[in-house]
């Protein structure tokens, strides 16, 4: 609901979302959701884009599926380990994680460069636990099966020619202490890459700021994994080979986040669904090989022949691509972005604006003046 009078008050408070024009009186634009404080309704169409990329931000710690999947990392991991192994990861290393990599996060998050969907959004609670609980689980069993490589077998010093980690070789728990927390602190913070994309990670780069967060926090945690020796936490140096080791275990672990994410969002979406009970095609992309898509080309050739145009089905078809739409949004913005522009700066803009506002019809007016 837009309106700008005090007889628009009660429409624009009962409204979903109520827009007080520039001009507004002050009953307007305390009843109002958004204010404008620019002649001209351009700009409503920016505001929806800001306030799609400030969701997308908070869906990018929640959604995004950090916060509920690094907790069911570290609880599930820890807790596998001490039944199945009896090992007690140090409390105080947990504390360590915390700061550093929710720290980092929580900071430089709402600084992220997002692209704000095309589509309205909404809380979607079973993509945030779903997805959030298979990825903390994906997450936990890389652990478990990291610790148990290094301490149950000899592959990591006979592959990479490092000192063992072996029960039959080391006494105590405190250097895998200290290579249980570094490829848990650097595997938890890096998958945030994955789910604040829509996209492949590597495509949708995150804002320097994030990027050197990350950075700084996965050196110190490296530093403190291999030079410190701290009796009151349990831990001993692992040294720069086992570092090495782990970072490449934690990137190629790394790899089948994406994979992953795709395959949830796919599984959770409607037209999954709808393709196994319905049609019956869910892990292929044409339906009676093909069928309907052959039928369309020939219409399409038969429209041609008779000199008519095909029509494009495609445009707002459910097939369309994420990309197309976000450019779709983005040409949106720039078209309201030159409107608003050219309402504020040109006598023209000026004069139909102030019509628009005053609700007469431009269409009978003769169009004679100029810019």
């Amino acid at each position: 609901m837009i309106g700008n009078g005090v007889n628009d008050a009660p429409a624009l408070k009962k409204a979903d979302i109520g827009i007080a024009v520039a001009d507004a009186t002050d009953a307007a634009r305390s009843a109002a959701d958004i204010v404008l404080t620019e002649p001209g309704l351009n700009v409503i169409i920016t505001a929806v884009l800001n306030s799609r990329a400030i969701f997308q931000r908070m869906r990018n710690y929640t959604v995004r599926i950090y916060a509920v999947s690094i907790t069911i990392h570290i609880g599930f991991a820890f807790r596998l380990l001490a039944l199945i192994w009896q090992f007690n990861f140090p409390p105080f290393m947990v504390l360590i994680i915390a700061i550093l990599n929710d720290g980092a996060i929580i900071i430089t998050i709402s600084k992220d460069r997002v692209r704000p969907s095309p589509h309205p959004e909404r809380w979607n609670l079973t993509e945030i636990f779903v997805t959030g609980s298979i990825l903390g689980g994906y997450l936990a069993m890389m652990t478990v099966i990291f610790f148990w490589t290094a301490y149950r077998t000899d592959f990591f010093p006979r592959t990479f020619g490092i000192s063992s980690l072996n029960k039959k070789d080391v006494d105590d728990w405190r250097k895998l202490a200290s290579a249980v927390y570094l490829q848990v602190s650097s595997i938890s913070q890096a998958h945030l890459f994955v789910t604040r994309a829509r996209s492949w990670s590597y495509v949708e780069c995150p804002v320097l700021f994030l990027a050197l967060a990350f950075f700084v926090a996965q050196l110190t945690a490296t530093l403190i994994a291999v030079y410190a020796t701290w009796s009151f936490a349990t831990i001993e140096g692992i040294g720069w080979g086992w570092a090495g080791v782990i970072w490449l275990y934690n990137i190629i672990f790394y790899i089948p986040l994406d994979f992953i994410k795709f395959f949830i969002r796919y599984v959770l979406s409607r037209n999954f669904w709808d393709l196994v009970f319905e049609q019956r095609i869910a892990f292929t992309t044409k339906r009676d090989f093909g069928k309907e898509e052959r039928e369309c080309l020939w219409a399409q050739a038969q429209r041609t022949l008779h000199g008519l145009h095909p029509r494009d089905s495609n445009m707002f078809s459910v097939r369309s691509s994420y990309g197309e739409l976000s450019r779709m949004a983005e040409e949106a913005r720039r078209r309201a972005e030159i409107a608003r522009l050219r309402e504020l700066h040109t006598l023209k803009g000026h004069v139909e604006s102030l019509i628009r506002l005053k609700g007469l019809d431009i269409d009978p007016i003769q169009q004679s003046y100029s810019v």
